[in-house]
Parts: structure tokens; sequence; C-alpha cells
């Protein structure tokens, strides 16, 4: 029953698809065939609703591309393809309900947006960048901030958009990097260390880079960079022994990391600047190695026996 039910939905959605240019599955009736007009809402023979929004309900006239609901603007082309099938089925296979499905849709509602009330700027392109970071988009993230900061360039949200830039920078610099365009990559890292010097995976690869260029003393830099960004990283630690550079003592230990309250985290998720605190702690990429693959492995001290009257 179930595999019937989605065949019939993939089958009826392709049909609309082929069979009907776009124009015609708003203007004409997809139950009975009736021409409508573009003021309609409804087919005036059978009553059914031509463009309704699946989101809340409204009932749209045929000419609108977006919902005219309060607070809404969802794309209504979708919703069209799927009000024709049954509202048991959608449900169940939760169409058009993936979290990728409904942040596209939120995409172009933002595009929208844009364009019928300028005066909004602010929040929609805040939220447009902060989709294509959850969306995993750092090429787009990156452009979205940068867009943000050149029309708000006094925003007070700026020290966290700097950090979001950053790392979105350092992230697409990695994409260069693993397509072999490692010129275009060294921009983008130096880009993210310009956006937040703090960035200290960022300085550890402006450092990569400038070691597999034979540029020891640019690397060396970098290196120190990262570390006063993030003292006690190992990695950098490691590379500026290899290039015998002296190590301020203040660097060879790792800052304890400061809890950081609820109401902080609550600020910083929504854009709101937090209160100052002590230098951030970067954190690795996961996809993104930080130590060059053919570099020594750091060595690690031998644990030590237990002191003497101990467990």
């Amino acid at each position: 029953m179930r595999f019937t039910r989605i065949l019939t939905a993939v089958l009826l959605v392709a049909a609309l698809l082929t069979a009907l240019p776009s124009w015609a599955i708003r203007v004409i009736c997809l139950q009975c065939s009736t021409i409508a007009e573009l003021t309609d809402e409804t087919c005036k023979k059978c009553k059914y609703e031509l463009n309704k929004c699946l989101k809340c309900g409204t009932l749209n006239p045929v000419s609108a591309d977006f919902c005219e609901g309060e607070d809404c603007a969802e794309p209504l082309a979708e919703m069209r393809l799927l009000g024709r099938i049954d509202e048991e089925t959608r449900k169940e296979l939760r169409l058009g309900q993936s979290e990728r499905a409904q942040l596209d849709r939120e995409l172009q509602s933002i595009d929208y947006l844009l364009e019928k009330d300028p005066s909004k700027a602010g929040k929609l392109l805040f939220r447009r960048a902060r989709i294509y970071q959850q969306m995993d988009f750092p090429a787009k993230e990156a452009v979205a901030w940068q867009e943000y900061l050149q029309k708000f360039p006094d925003t007070k949200k700026k020290s966290i958009i700097t950090v979001f830039l950053s790392e979105a920078l350092r992230k697409w610099g990695y994409l260069f990097y693993s397509q072999g365009d490692k010129e275009t990559a060294l921009a983008k890292y130096v880009a993210a260390t310009a956006a937040n010097p703090a960035n200290a995976e960022a300085w550890l690869w402006v450092g990569r880079m400038k070691s597999e260029a034979k540029d020891n003393k640019a690397a060396a830099d970098a290196y120190l960079k990262a570390l006063e960004a993030e003292p006690g990283n190992k990695t950098a630690i490691h590379f500026l022994r290899k290039f015998k550079r002296q190590i301020p003592a203040a660097l060879l230990t790792p800052v304890k990391k400061v809890a950081v309250p609820a109401a902080r985290k609550a600020a910083t998720a929504s854009g709101t600047p937090p209160a100052p605190a002590p230098a951030p702690q970067t954190t690795v990429s996961p996809d993104v190695p930080s130590v060059s693959p053919d570099a020594p492995a750091i060595p690690v001290p031998a644990a030590q026996p237990p002191a003497s009257g101990t467990n």
C-alpha cells in the first residue's frame, strides 16, 4: 500500500510537470479544466482551491507566486503541485518537509521579501547568511556575510558576523585546496585571518601552505599567529620548533576554557553580539585536517608511574 502511494505521488508530480506548462497549472483548474481568472482563489465551477498555501492555509489569487498570508510569503509553485496529492499521503511521505526543502523555500521567500520590502533588508540578509551556514554552503555563506557588512558596516552584530565570515572563508579555502587550486585557497585563508585574527585554524592553514611553498619564514610567522590565537596549540608548537622559531613561554600552556552561560549561547545563536569575554577558543572542523599529512607525529610524554602509597 505504501509503495503504491509513493509511486502514485511520483507519477502524478512527473505528469503535471511534463504534461502542462507552468502557467497552466495555476490558470486551468486541475479538477475540471475550467479556465480561471487571475483574481480567482477557487474554481468557479467545482470550488477547487487553485492556489492554496499548504503552510498557513491562505487561499491566494491565481496570480500570486508567493503566499499573501500575514507573515508567510511561502513560494507557491511547489504548493500547487503538492496540493494535488492527498493530505494523508503528503504527511506520510513528508513531501516537501525535509529540512533542505524548507530551507530552499525560505531562501526563495527572502529574495521575494527583499524586493517587496527593502526596509527589512537587515533581518533578511542576516537570516539568508545563517541559512547558508546551516546548509553548509561556505562559499554562499561568505558572500552573504560580506554583502551584509557592506550594507550595514556599523551593525551591532559585527563582532559575531566577522567570526562567522572567517569560518566560512576558511571552509571555502579548504574546498579550493582539495581541488588543487592552492593560490585561491591561500587567498581565502588569508581573508579568513583578516576577518578574525583569532581564527587559529585559518592561521594553521596559512602556515601549512607557506611551508609547502618553501617559504619557511612566512610559515613560522603564521604558526606563531595561530599560537597567539590559541595558546598551547600542539600543531603550531610542533612546526615552530621545526622552523627553530623562539616560542614565548606564556604561549606553551593552553588557556583554560571558560564555561559559556546559556544566555550567552542563546545570544550568539540569534546573532546578538555577546558580552565581552576572553579570546574565543576556535574549534577544528572534523572534515578539515589541521596537521599536514606528511608531518611527523608530536611525541607524547610517557605516562608517569603512580606515586608511592597511591592506588
